[in-house]
């Protein structure tokens, strides 16, 4: 059985799997919320420290599940495993559910959400970010606010939630409700059955990696 990692940026179970063992591994000492260009970059380093050794350590694919992303494209320079961004993900898979999507942020997330978007090129798809607080009751009245408002015609939920209160939240609603960590590890399996990774065209190696260095900053941050 293949094993596939999953890293967080905070405590979170992973999802469970029927093709692979699923590890979940938090990315150390991060600032709650994530809410500032300054928090990305140490998220940045935090998961590629987290994950750099993964094809070292016998694990056959990669998730970023924060849809963040943080560090994922330099997870990609540096893994032949392939690495599944989950926010990257779930915005694109969301096209193939409906012609415009909205996102539901918490307050920490939703700069980072719209920046993605913009850098992902799917500004004219989405309808919009709306900002979610904790509860269910808070998530869906965002929601319908996001579809009755905004014209979104799929959801992208920008943060972790477990496969029930998932299920749940998707049940009151009409149109598709995406989590992006199930999301990427389902897209894990399926590269891991397709044999397909990143392009190197797209992620070239590094000229001269420093894996040393990563864990070394990452280590010292910690103990500051």
């Amino acid at each position: 059985m293949s094993r596939i990692l999953m890293i967080f940026t905070a405590d979170h179970s992973a999802p469970e799997s029927a093709e692979a063992e699923v590890v979940a591994l938090t990315a150390p000492d991060l600032p709650a919320g994530l809410i500032s260009a300054h928090d990305w970059t140490l998220a940045d380093l935090a998961v590629l420290a987290t994950g750099q050794e993964a094809g070292r350590q016998g694990y056959a694919a990669v998730c970023v599940a924060d849809p963040g992303d943080y560090g994922a494209n330099a997870l990609r320079s540096v893994l032949d495993v392939p690495v599944v961004g989950a926010g990257r993900s779930a915005l694109f898979y969301a096209l193939t559910l409906g012609s415009r999507f909205g996102v539901l942020a918490p307050a920490g997330g939703s700069a980072r959400a719209r920046k993605l978007v913009q850098e992902y090129g799917l500004a004219a798809q989405c309808a919009g970010v709306r900002r979610i607080d904790q509860g269910d009751g808070a998530i869906l009245t965002a929601a319908r606010a996001a579809i009755e408002e905004d014209g979104a015609e799929v959801l992208v939920l920008w943060r972790p939630l477990t496969a029930a209160a998932t299920a749940r939240l998707a049940a009151a609603l009409p149109v598709p409700l995406i989590e992006p960590a199930s999301l990427s590890l389902r897209l894990a399996e399926a590269f891991l059955g397709l044999g397909l990774a990143q392009s190197r065209r797209t992620w070239p190696m590094p000229q001269v990696a420093k894996p040393d260095l990563i864990a070394a900053l990452v280590a010292a941050g910690a103990e500051a």
